[in-house]
Formats: C-alpha cells, sequence, structure tokens
C-alpha cells in the first residue's frame, strides 16, 4: 500500500505549485479540501481512457486539483480544472483509510483501484490489476481486497443513479476557495 499526499510533495512533475487546505462541515460534506493550484509543471500531462477517445490534457501551468477527504470514507475525489476552471475530470482514489499529518497535510493509503469520470458521462474503473498483484505479494489481505471493490461498487452505483454528490459540491468548494484567496 502507497501513503499519498494532497500536497503532490512526492510528484516530479509540478515545479511551483500553492497549496490550500480546508476543514468543510456543510450539508452534504463533512471533511478536509485541498486546493493544489499548479502555477508551473515540467510538461503537460495527457489521459486517454479508450482508443476511441482524444487524449485530455489533466495536468498543466493554471490547472486546479481540488481533493475531496470525506470523513469516514474510504475514497478521495479529485476534480480536475483546467486554466478556466472547466472540469476536465473527475478521479476518485479507493483507500484504505486517510489522515492529515503534523503539518496538516490530508494524506490517504491507496487501494490502487480508481475510478474516472469524464464531464460527458464516461465512467471507467482503473488498475484493477494492480490490486490483484498486491493481493498475490501478501501487500493487501482479503479484507483490504473486499474494501477496495466494495468501496469502488459503492461510488459506481451512486454515480449511476445520480446520488454521487460530490460532484455537484466540487465546483461550489473551487468557488469559494478561489474568493478567499
Amino acid at each position: 500500500m502507497i501513503r499519498k499526499y494532497a500536497d503532490r510533495t512526492d510528484w516530479g512533475r509540478i515545479v511551483e505549485k500553492q497549496v490550500t487546505v480546508v476543514s468543510k462541515r456543510t450539508i452534504g460534506f463533512s471533511g478536509t479540501v485541498t486546493l493544489c493550484e499548479m502555477l508551473k509543471v515540467k510538461a503537460p500531462l495527457y489521459k486517454r481512457y479508450s482508443p476511441e477517445q482524444p487524449e485530455i490534457c489533466i495536468a498543466s501551468d493554471g490547472y486546479k486539483w481540488l481533493q475531496h477527504f470525506p470523513e469516514y470514507a474510504h475514497y478521495t475525489l479529485s476534480s480536475m480544472y483546467d486554466q478556466e476552471d472547466r472540469v476536465v475530470q473527475w478521479y476518485v482514489d479507493i483507500c484504505k483509510c486517510q489522515g492529515v499529518t503534523d503539518s496538516g497535510i490530508p494524506w490517504y493509503d491507496d487501494l490502487y483501484l480508481n475510478i474516472v469520470i469524464l464531464p460527458d458521462g464516461q465512467l471507467y474503473v482503473l488498475h484493477q490489476e494492480r490490486l490483484e498483484e498486491a493481493l498475490e505479494r501478501g501487500e493487501l489481505n482479503e479484507n483490504d481486497y473486499e474494501l477496495a471493490w466494495n468501496t469502488c461498487n459503492q461510488v459506481v452505483e451512486e454515480y449511476r443513479n445520480g446520488s454521487f454528490d460530490l460532484l455537484l459540491l466540487a465546483d461550489m468548494h473551487l468557488q469559494e476557495l478561489n474568493e478567499e484567496s
């Protein structure tokens, strides 16, 4: 299992950034929200999730990644915005647990499965093979494996039936953070 941090300190692609961390307790969300503003990156990052889909840029100069760490949840949600604050994708990281460092930076222990949701509604579940390999290596136990799939399936079902409300809150939270800075 890999511990990942909201300030992206381990990601060498970012040359210059600004990170904001706030606790939120509102109707529909309780937890921590981070905003990583990529002021300068070494090179843009492009992704393609299916052969018929064009590449999409998910990280470049001026891009913003808004990450939600919902209390008691086994996932985080990253809303990735371009320079014009338009969502380019939502990225769900399935995790065993999450917390905050002594210096106030949120972290999560990654369970490898990810969900990508594109603005046009397409949904992709990624990295199933990484989860399988971690189980085979003994890095994860059967409970971790089941937690990952149960959480993934729950998020996918909530999204498909229109009840994954965190997607709706992301733009509002980004606007609030933009106004505060």
